[in-house]
């Protein structure tokens, strides 16, 4: 139990991005396929155009946002709640797990904006000598802009996997507030006929 508070960035990154399913689930999933399609749709403007001003207006409102939803996240729900949530070991609580998707999403948005950055930095007229290496600075102009915006988009798609997570977890919210309420009936009414019971006896008596 100690090792596991006693991972590096790194490893914690790892084991976040794990448990949101990893490459493997990532190149399967409808966010990869998502990711693949708007972004072979937007190629004419990420290929022509300076796309990360773009990027630079979105992400940091986006990613405002998320912060302030993970932490409306951590004060969710009862204690009781998160306990159900929450197992002994971490790579399967549900707590974690959304706590890994946010994580992730927030990684991917940094990523997307550092990125952008740099792209920006890089963009200034080149000198004479490198016309002769013009083709070649085209394509691996295409390349890193095709990299740059296609870490853009992925980020926005995992907003929609952190955002069913959440919608999960209300859902069995739901479920718990609905199952307390019953259970608290039925001892309500338990205890109304236990005190009626006790009621006839002290008149029978």
């Amino acid at each position: 139990m100690a090792s596991s508070h006693s991972k590096t960035t790194l490893q914690l990154l790892k084991m976040a991005w794990r448990m949101t399913g990893g490459w493997k689930y990532s190149y399967r999933s409808m966010d990869f396929i998502s990711t693949l399609s708007i972004w072979l749709l937007c190629s004419p403007y990420w290929l022509s155009s300076e796309w990360w001003e773009q990027v630079v207006s979105v992400i940091p409102n986006l990613l405002g946002f998320t912060l302030g939803g993970f932490a409306i996240f951590l004060g969710f729900g009862s204690e009781t709640f998160k306990t159900m949530l929450s197992d002994r070991d971490e790579t399967k609580s549900q707590y974690v797990s959304v706590s890994a998707a946010f994580l992730i999403f927030v990684c991917f948005q940094l990523a997307a904006l550092f990125y952008a950055f740099i792209a920006k930095s890089l963009h200034f007229d080149l000198p004479g000598f490198t016309d002769r290496f013009s083709k070649e600075l085209e394509v691996g102009n295409a390349i890193g802009s095709g990299i740059g915006y296609w870490i853009f988009i992925y980020s926005l798609v995992c907003a929609f996997r952190a955002a069913m997570r959440i919608f999960r977890v209300s859902r069995w919210y739901h479920h718990l507030i609905v199952i307390e309420a019953v259970e608290a009936a039925n001892q309500s009414a338990a205890e109304l006929r236990r005190q009626r019971r006790a009621r006839r006896a002290r008149r029978g008596g």
